[in-house]
């Protein structure tokens, strides 16, 4: 069964009702009928275009949280992919899909804080893998072009806002 929740705004209300832009859960009294869908009065009072790259301190943290797991997780995950055929086409599969699961854990707003964390969490596992043969002087000019494609897919799948 599902969690109960609780308006954001008056806590001892129980809703099964969330703001479209934000997530937040809302009572039936908060609640704001858009043409887009039900809005918390916050995010009720923007214009669509005023919302895209507008993050709220849960939704930064959230971002970042995820940026730092998807670049501790994805160091294992890039030497595996590094040792595949069609490694360049997976690179940016991986990278989309990294950049995508960041933007949807930090609410979707996307923006300048998002894509940057989408790009930086993605490179830093290809970078921590192809760093110490670089340093020695084997410099693989494939591998750093997998982890650029990677890093361009990751900020791309933040600009769908």
């Amino acid at each position: 069964m599902a969690e109960t929740l609780h308006c954001y705004r008056h806590p001892k209300r129980e809703t099964r009702v969330s703001c479209a832009a934000c997530g937040r859960p809302i009572c039936t009294e908060c609640m704001r009928q858009t043409a887009v869908g039900i809005k918390c009065p916050e995010d009720a009072q923007l214009p669509r275009g005023a919302r895209a790259g507008v993050m709220k301190p849960k939704q930064i943290l959230r971002t970042l949280l995820a940026g730092a797991g998807i670049a501790l997780v994805g160091i294992p995950i890039v030497s595996i992919i590094l040792g595949l055929p069609f490694q360049l086409l997976i690179s940016a599969a991986a990278g989309y899909g990294a950049g995508t699961l960041i933007n949807r854990t930090g609410g979707r707003n996307g923006g300048p804080l998002a894509i940057t964390v989408s790009v930086v969490a993605t490179a830093i596992p290809f970078l921590a893998w192809l760093a110490p043969d670089a340093l020695a002087g084997d410099f693989s000019t494939f591998g750093f072009l997998a982890a650029v494609l990677a890093a361009v897919a990751a900020g791309l799948a933040n600009r769908r806002s």
